[in-house]
């Protein structure tokens, strides 16, 4: 079973995130803060990380940069989640090393489409017409 660590300021956006990955049979923990995440990582051991943009204190971005910067976890995919969906954000969410991002709000199919497919699982043919899940 995969490990998805959730990291969003928003405890809604927690409970509707691991309710969805649990529905599918992931592991999901969830944090509030960056720092937290770090703390997280080394027992928990994600397969996939989500993370909020905007949160006190670190910034997704730069928890992003940190994580693909680290030999530990420069290979844990990460999936960008916010709510800010102008170009010019899902373009600083890949420069600081985000693997996808996912515009909230956001439906189900979407999001599980997206992790299954960082996952190494099989895309459908819906899952290649999910839009507005990458910043447009």
């Amino acid at each position: 079973m995969a490990k998805i660590l959730v990291v969003d300021d928003d405890t809604k956006i927690q409970m509707v995130v691991r309710i969805m990955l649990q529905k599918k049979g992931y592991d999901v923990k969830c944090v509030s803060s960056g720092l937290e995440a770090f703390q997280e990582i080394p027992e928990f051991k994600p397969d996939l990380i989500m993370l909020d943009v905007m949160m006190p204190g670190m910034g997704g971005y730069e928890v992003c940069r940190k994580l693909k910067s680290s030999e530990s976890t420069k290979t844990i995919p990460v999936i960008m989640l916010t709510a800010m969906g102008m170009g010019e954000d899902f373009e600083k969410a890949i420069e600081n090393g985000a693997d996808w991002y996912i515009v909230k709000p956001f439906n189900s199919r979407q999001l599980l489409s997206r992790v299954s497919m960082l996952l190494g699982g099989e895309q459908t043919d819906d899952d290649k017409t999910d839009g507005g899940d990458n910043g447009n």
